[in-house]
């Protein structure tokens, strides 16, 4: 990650305009927030994130502009943004680090195992060595929340679980990604039942992230994720029950035959998906394209 990061950030140093203008609604920095944020030695801003933490500033200031690359990716190819920032984001130095903090310093007795987002504070936690996956998923929540506020319920974890996953580059200080892979430790943890699920189900009552997770990828490889997003942010459901039968244009009846055979071709692909790597990012073109063939992507 270090190598393709640095190379973003002399790419801004050296141009001063990397990205482009973006008119988001500027939040203020809860009172409790800044508390939290002084306990730290360093500190970087980007955009639309200011990270702080007792890691170098240097690699801050790498995963600032990671976010920010990331934000326009979605703005770009999935919905309009119209979230306030700046968001805050804390990045411990390691897992242990992590869930003593959210213990003692945020009172929560049961911490996630990777990343977590606090609307009230509007702040990020999350650890060095996480993973990108857990900064787009935690991302993705006040993306979510203030962008497409009419979002079904399972929606809230689905939306932000689909954008773990992902392969690409970055060139000229923008993301080059491709979406929609299953995560193998969601494959693992659904086991054999997978292939029992119904969507009706999922969709109407699933406490399961990792279910509300297939749904998603399920729009992304039928082509149908970014209408689905769009007519959620317009609230417009086109006379249907649901935004997802919307997007495919016919009664979610209709769609469980397809659904499953969506379950099986994850099945039939089973040992090839938990052969899948971590989300990466390459410094070229050529070196994704030949991790891509690796893998089979």
């Amino acid at each position: 990650m270090i190598r393709w990061l640095f190379a973003v950030l002399l790419a801004l140093a050296g141009s001063g305009a990397a990205f482009p203008a973006a008119a988001f609604e500027t939040r203020s920095v809860p009172a409790y927030t800044q508390t939290l944020a002084s306990r730290f030695a360093n500190h970087a801003g980007g955009k639309y994130f200011q990270f702080h933490g007792d890691i170098p500033a240097q690699r801050l200031a790498l995963y600032a502009a990671f976010s920010d690359m990331f934000v326009e990716r979605v703005e770009q190819d999935f919905f309009r943004v119209k979230t306030r920032f700046p968001i805050q984001a804390i990045v411990l130095a390691d897992k242990g680090s992590f869930k003593h903090f959210l213990r003692n310093a945020l009172g929560i007795a049961m911490p996630p195992e990777y990343g977590i987002y606090l609307p009230e504070a509007a702040l990020f936690v999350t650890y060095d060595g996480s993973g990108l996956g857990t900064f787009t998923h935690e991302i993705m929540h006040p993306l979510v929340e203030e962008s497409l506020p009419d979002r079904p319920a399972w929606a809230m974890e689905g939306i932000p679980a689909f954008f773990e996953k992902f392969y690409g580059h970055v060139q000229n200080g923008r993301l080059h990604v491709q979406w929609g892979y299953q995560n193998p430790w969601r494959i693992e943890k659904l086991g054999p039942k997978l292939k029992h699920l119904k969507l009706d189900r999922i969709v109407n009552g699933s406490e399961d992230t990792s279910e509300k997770r297939l749904v998603t990828v399920y729009l992304s490889q039928r082509g149908k994720l970014k209408t689905f997003l769009e007519l959620v942010q317009a609230n417009d459901r086109r006379g249907f029950r649901t935004y997802l039968e919307a997007a495919f244009g016919k009664p979610l009846k209709e769609i469980e035959a397809d659904w499953r055979s969506y379950l099986q071709e994850i099945e039939s692909n089973r040992e090839r998906i938990m052969r899948l790597p971590t989300s990466r990012l390459f410094d070229t073109p050529d070196q994704y394209r030949q991790f891509a063939v690796q893998f089979g992507l």
